[in-house]
């Protein structure tokens, strides 16, 4: 595994007066193919920082989810590592994750874990991150990308968030509790709560097995997690939350629905009509919100290859997801 870092412009961001956050590019090397990464606000010397992963949506990009998410402002404000990772390119610049259950020929088997375990080891090693607070979330088939993650490498891993995405299987269960957020709206059609078939075409037509419904979803964490089984619940406008805490030897399970609110990144711009994504909050504020207030129990720094096991299949489409 080889890495190289490449300093790249940043987009300005706050007042006149304000410091860009630093951004290079990352490649990393994974059985033999060059994998990229946009790493922004990251440092050669001094306290190690969290770091925040954020996984684009299928037919996406790591520099659209980066135009798009507003973790970067977040970034130099609460001063974490925001990585914004590329999946894998299917044509035309359309890129996406490899979960297991949609466009197998068209990702071609990439093992996105192994990417994701040599991106995290050279963070560590190379870039100043924080091996205890490891952070991913990501939008749509990002989303399903970081349910993915999460249930094979909880351990490297302090918290996650699912934004608009939903699973395929409750088969393996992650082996260590894992601090989770899961966002979704009520009028998605792409990832409707009920699960089923996606009822966009596009997305229906690539998916080999039916979405998990939501509530589901939850229950399993819950069950995962060792969260408590009766959860909390707090309406606010169109923005229900709930959230059941660790029990004993575990780890808190919050789900929120947005009554209003469609597919697409929360606080982004509708894609077409009659899909407004969720404009009650943003994304990246919300995610840091559950974020910021968790750790990883310390050990060894992350590292290492995934198994031949891990490799799970391949990603699919999610056209309205930054």
């Amino acid at each position: 595994m080889v890495a190289l870092a490449i300093a790249i412009g940043a987009p300005g961001i706050g007042s006149a007066d304000a410091q860009p956050p630093r951004s290079i590019d990352v490649v990393v090397d994974v059985e033999g193919s060059d994998r990229h990464a946009i790493v922004v606000n990251a440092v050669a010397d001094g306290p190690r920082r969290p770091v925040v992963i954020v996984l684009h949506g299928g037919m996406g990009s790591a520099a659209r989810m980066r135009a798009s998410s507003g973790f970067d402002i977040l970034a130099a404000r609460e001063g974490f590592i925001a990585v914004y990772p590329d999946g894998t390119e299917f044509g035309a610049g359309r890129r996406a994750w490899n979960t297991g259950y949609l466009l197998r020929r068209q990702v071609r088997d990439a093992d996105d874990i192994a990417f994701f375990d040599a991106l995290i080891a050279v963070l560590v090693r190379d870039h100043g991150a924080d091996p205890e607070r490891i952070f991913m979330t990501g939008g749509s088939n990002g989303g399903m990308m970081t349910f993915v993650y999460g249930v094979h490498r909880p351990e490297k891993l302090a918290a996650i968030a699912p934004v608009v995405a939903t699973m395929f299987a409750f088969d393996p269960v992650p082996a260590v509790p894992l601090p989770i957020l899961v966002i979704n709206g009520a009028r998605d059609d792409e990832v409707p709560l009920e699960g089923g078939m996606s009822r966009n075409p596009l997305v229906r037509g690539a998916q080999a097995v039916p979405f998990k419904p939501v509530d589901e979803v939850v229950a399993f964490w819950v069950r995962a997690n060792k969260s408590l089984p009766d959860g909390a619940t707090v309406v606010d406008g169109t923005v229900t939350t709930t959230t059941h805490p660790a029990g004993p030897g575990g780890a808190v399970t919050e789900s929120v629905v947005d009554s209003a609110g469609g597919h697409g990144w929360p606080g982004t711009a509708a894609r077409r009509d009659g899909n407004e994504p969720i404009g009650s909050f943003r994304g990246a504020e919300r995610v840091w919100r559950f974020f910021k207030d968790h750790g990883r129990p310390a050990g060894p720094a992350p590292g290492g290859k995934s198994g031949a096991g891990d490799t799970l299949g391949v990603t699919g489409p999610s056209p309205d997801a930054p």
